[in-house]
């Protein structure tokens, strides 16, 4: 047996102990190694380009949100991708209630009959939008609206010049 004198309570080190702290020491240079590899790639905060400072972050604002197919992948260049044709502002009345919002707020479109409809809490609105004209609101519902829908009827039940019912739900109901 290996004894160095000067260690431990007996004053006596054993091989075992020492190749125990050799091991540690490889191991220690092994992780400090990939460690030092793992620092040469970008941190997934940069590659998935989010503020390092933790504040809130708006995706579809930047180019980078978009990136080009071709680029992600050979055979994708022939896929066509979105572009803006058209842009038209929500109209002026609805930016207006956003300061009144408490809790909730949905927005989407109608295209089978050209509107647009917002949610602000328990107030809809619904506007044509191709022009951003036209705009209703209902406010009679006084709890916050979940769901929006719009619904064709059943023929010979409405007269003739109803093609669609709008529904609404909250917590518990459907409202027609």
């Amino acid at each position: 047996m290996l004894t160095i004198d000067g260690y431990g309570g007996g004053g006596a080190v054993t091989s075992s102990r020492l190749q125990n702290q050799d091991h540690l020491e490889l191991a220690g240079r092994i992780v400090e190694k990939y460690l030092q590899l793992d620092s040469s790639f970008p941190h997934l905060v940069d590659q998935l380009k989010v503020n390092a400072q933790g504040a809130p972050e708006v995706s579809g604002l930047h180019d980078y949100d978009y990136p080009n197919l071709a680029l992600l992948s050979p055979g994708l260049e022939s896929l066509a991708q979105l572009a803006t044709v058209k842009r038209i502002p929500l109209p002026v009345e609805l930016i207006e209630q956003f300061a009144h919002m408490q809790c909730n707020c949905t927005m989407g479109l109608f295209v089978e009959i050209g509107r647009a409809w917002l949610t602000i809490d328990s107030n809809i609105f619904v506007w044509t939008y191709e022009n951003g004209g036209d705009l209703a609101y209902f406010d009679g519902l006084g709890e916050t609206i979940l769901g929006v829908g719009l619904l064709k009827p059943k023929s010979g039940i409405f007269q003739r010049q109803i093609k669609y019912l709008l529904c609404l739900t909250k917590i518990g109901r459907a409202h027609v």
